[in-house]
């Protein structure tokens, strides 16, 4: 039994040795990327969205017992560590509600600073202070669309975690530009209400070029303010 136990964890470390470089690889593709990028942002929700469903479908076409969260989970930081080395200003300004899932998604590279009211959050993005904001996704609505209508540069482009985990409360996060199509959109309206904004959301990608027309059941009045991928 020790033989093979010792046969095993060999097996484990040979195959660890395989991964590291493998991971050393994709960083260097990673860093590559930087100067084809010229200079549009590093952080693409759509793109890694689109890449993290294909990986759990093949994982599922191979009959490999890896659950969505799991492959999720190690990607997320593998982006992270490959989104640092392109990007070296990854500050996040935090609503205090969400900061576990600002580390789990920015992993080691997270550079913070923690707010607990929104409007204050959206001005350190957009003085610069901070690069991206990260709100709740699901607490203070109105305050959101009311600090996002203040400042009408700003976006929602992203939801993390991408699938549901139940010890992270869900996050939006906050930039200056939309994100990518990533093939399964939704699109966030804010709806002008008697004592502020409704969030009204939509299926698809409407920062697309090709769609111009807001959808049918929108007042005229209504304005998009993000899109994420889910």
């Amino acid at each position: 039994m020790s033989e093979d136990l010792n046969q095993l964890r060999s097996a484990i470390d040979n195959l660890d040795n395989e991964i590291l470089q493998a991971l050393a690889k994709r960083m260097k593709l990673s860093d590559q990327v930087i100067s084809a990028k010229n200079g549009t942002a590093a952080f693409r929700p759509g793109r890694e969205a689109t890449l993290v469903r294909q990986l759990v479908i093949n994982s599922k076409a191979n009959g490999q017992d890896l659950s969505p969260a799991v492959i999720l989970g190690v990607w997320r930081q593998i982006m992270a560590a490959s989104l640092s080395r392109q990007n070296g200003d990854l500050a996040f300004a935090v609503h205090e509600m969400v900061m576990p899932a600002a580390a789990w998604h920015v992993g080691s590279a997270l550079v913070s600073t923690s707010f607990n009211q929104m409007t204050p959050l959206l001005d350190a993005v957009v003085s610069g202070q901070c690069r991206y904001g990260l709100v709740p996704a699901n607490h203070d609505i109105e305050a959101l669309l009311a600090a996002l209508d203040q400042h009408r540069h700003l976006s929602i482009i992203a939801r993390t975690p991408l699938y549901d985990m139940p010890s992270l409360h869900p996050a939006y996060i906050v930039a200056d530009y939309l994100p990518d199509p990533s093939g399964d959109d939704i699109s966030l309206f804010a709806v002008p209400a008697t004592d502020g904004f409704a969030l009204k959301m939509i299926d698809g990608h409407y920062g697309n070029d090709d769609v111009v027309d807001p959808p049918a059941n929108l007042p005229p009045d209504a304005r998009l303010v993000g899109i994420y991928a889910r």
